[in-house]
């Protein structure tokens, strides 16, 4: 059995498209492609696929991770090259996977090892950097930044990793956030965006890419 991990993008309308409908285009889309796809065990056997963090509706990905595993005994599955284009030829617009990766069978589960993640946040109808960035030393000056998840009050301040701010060729200001994203620490760059003061439904969220935990720091523990 083989274990492959896909990065891909989401972008344009599929931003739009839940994380569970996500899966089963996913599932048609590797179907098509006939991949020797490996099931599950039990009364209801499903291919073996393993997601990274769901994605807010809305937002956009051009480094989400998945993994697959295929039941390909004999080694005989295509090259990368034409393992992405038979996939991708499977896929809606603003679906496409960007590479692919061989990995032990055994190796820990992509929540497992994924640390943290790097977000562009762009304000729209927002041109003023510096006072953004001002914005956002103020608020990183303070002891805390108590936010509200789920009726619970928690510190943002510990997720917020590092950051940086800059502008899109149409003159609105971004800024990239490197923030945690483990399953005992989540950070939210919406909920950032509201302790910045802005309307957290009114920026435009992309998930540039995880951050992995390297295996050597794993066999060390």
């Amino acid at each position: 059995m083989e274990r492959i991990r896909i990065t891909f993008e989401k972008t344009g309308a599929m931003r739009y498209t839940s994380h569970l409908d996500l899966q089963k285009v996913w599932i048609r889309a590797l179907l098509r492609a006939k991949l020797p796809l490996a099931y599950t065990q039990g009364f209801h056997p499903t291919p073996k696929v393993a997601y990274a963090w769901p994605l807010p509706l809305g937002w956009g990905t051009e480094g989400e991770l998945m993994d697959i595993w295929l039941d390909d005994p004999e080694g005989k599955e295509a090259d990368a090259e034409t393992f992405i284009q038979n996939v991708n030829n499977s896929m809606p617009a603003g679906l496409r996977i960007l590479g692919i990766e061989k990995l032990p069978y055994s190796d820990p589960a992509l929540t497992i090892v994924i640390q943290s993640a790097d977000y562009r946040i762009v304000f729209p109808d927002f041109h003023d950097q510096v006072d953004l960035m001002d914005k956002m030393s103020n608020l990183m000056s303070q002891e805390t930044i108590e936010r509200e998840r789920r009726g619970k009050i928690y510190d943002m301040k510990p997720l917020i990793e590092n950051w940086s701010c800059g502008n899109t060729e149409e003159g609105e200001v971004f800024m990239n956030v490197r923030m945690a994203a483990r399953d005992s620490a989540m950070g939210r760059p919406d909920e950032l965006a509201s302790a910045l003061g802005f309307d957290p439904f009114a920026v435009n969220i992309v998930r540039m890419k995880y951050i992995l935990e390297k295996s050597e720091t794993r066999n060390q523990k």
